[in-house]
């Protein structure tokens, strides 16, 4: 483990909400510990042979250019961008950078999750399944270039969950065995209608556990009964100036009982340890947006892909999200799932001894079977779930940390609410 994920990974233990430290100024610290693309970069940059000063932007762009060269692959563009404006890259650029590099599918798998903080190879994506055999089979960027042109394109429809799909690791595992270019094109071309369904199996697994959470009797249903405790108002100047509230405006902050039609909206919510009366004047949008936008507690990569009701509407109905979008809530339906069966099968939120690594194993196991990266400590948003689990209230550390974006950004919004009130 390099020194750069270990700080973070102890930052994540060592941080407390109970301790006597000012929470926000520490988690304010940890959003600086998070490096940008081109400090990352230049890591992976010295592994590969750049012997320059990391101050010298010229050096390390014409060293990048130079690889590019010599692979006769198109130089990506704006590539000192990277470095004076901290700009990210998309995947084909990436990809491109791992053909440059001459990495293995292993090297590339790992490029994309611990420098771009991407996704590896989506094998469901026509364009990326040819990546991965090409890469795999040492093909240069031009033999690949001929193997796309060659290569049918899908007609992406909405997700059918009562058909039967190809998951990423049978494809995977079909790739592997074929010896020629020519198989290759022949198996997507026999199934080419599949290729459209990508994040086919995150989308199955995220339907089934919602449909765990959010049923009447479902874990959502039974925590708030037995154990959840609304974010209400407990502030007595906010008390006494919403006392003067129209009726109408007090009951639509109001939420309905366990049971009786939660929302996927107010079940999100709960996840988030966020559902309650001092939350519900974000009904108006339904949405974590003015919480989350530009929030010193809150890296912006991890605003970016932080999971959404939105986006898990959109999942829930076969719609296409982003790979952002469907890793991170991925991620955050099995944390839920599994603290909130522990919490109710011991009337108690405190982890015991071999929880944490084993709720660390369930989510990557996910994450694997998906096809997408393990945690990591350099993503900003897998290190509030690992911030979470390393402390002895693992839910309510999550909701400690939920609860302290909105203290931050409470004032704006309660400014916003009263204006639509006077």
């Amino acid at each position: 483990m390099d020194t750069y994920t270990e700080s973070l990974e102890n930052r994540a233990r060592d941080i407390n909400p109970e301790d006597d430290i000012d929470y926000s100024a520490a988690l304010v610290e940890v959003v600086g510990m998070f490096r940008n693309f081109d400090e990352a970069l230049d890591t992976f940059l010295v592994r590969h042979g750049y012997t320059g000063s990391r101050q010298d932007v010229d050096g390390k762009t014409a060293f990048i250019k130079s690889r590019f060269e010599q692979k006769q692959i198109p130089q990506p563009r704006n590539i000192r961008k990277w470095y004076t404006e901290h700009k990210r890259i998309k995947k084909e650029t990436a990809i491109c950078i791992c053909f440059a590099f001459g990495l293995s599918v292993e090297e590339s798998e790992d490029f994309m999750r611990r420098i771009c903080l991407l996704r590896g190879f989506d094998c469901h994506k026509v364009e990326e399944v040819i990546h991965f055999y090409a890469i795999s089979n040492g093909l240069d960027y031009a033999e690949t270039q001929k193997l796309l042109k060659k290569a049918p394109r899908p007609n992406p429809e909405r997700l059918d969950f009562g058909e039967e799909v190809l998951y990423t690791a049978s494809i995977i595992a079909a790739v592997r065995r074929f010896r020629s270019p020519e198989e290759l094109i022949r198996y997507i071309s026999g199934n080419i209608e599949q290729f459209g369904y990508n994040n086919a199996t995150a989308y199955r697994y995220i339907r089934r556990m919602w449909e765990e959470i959010s049923g009447e009797e479902g874990l959502a249903s039974k925590e708030k009964k037995k154990l959840y405790r609304a974010f209400d108002d407990m502030d007595r100047e906010i008390k006494e100036e919403r006392a003067g509230e129209p009726e109408a405006h007090r009951r639509a902050r109001s939420t309905r009982a366990p049971g009786s039609g939660d929302s996927l909206w107010e079940i999100f919510l709960q996840i988030l340890g966020l559902s309650g009366n001092r939350i519900a004047k974000l009904n108006t949008d339904r949405s974590l947006k003015p919480i989350l936008r530009d929030n010193e507690l809150l890296h912006a990569w991890a605003e970016d892909s932080f999971p959404s009701r939105g986006g898990l509407e959109k999942i829930l109905n076969g719609e296409h999200a982003s790979e952002q979008l469907v890793h991170k809530t991925i991620i955050l339906l099995v944390f839920y799932r599994f603290w909130v069966k522990t919490a109710l099968k011991r009337n108690d939120y405190q982890a015991c001894g071999g929880d944490t690594g084993r709720c660390i194993c369930e989510i990557n196991r996910y994450l694997l079977d998906t096809g997408y990266p393990q945690l990591y400590p350099g993503d900003p948003f897998d290190w509030i779930i690992l911030h979470a689990v390393e402390n002895e209230f693992p839910l309510l550390v999550f909701r400690d940390f939920m609860q302290e974006l909105f203290y931050v950004k409470e004032r704006d919004i309660d400014a916003r609410y009263a204006a639509e009130w006077s």
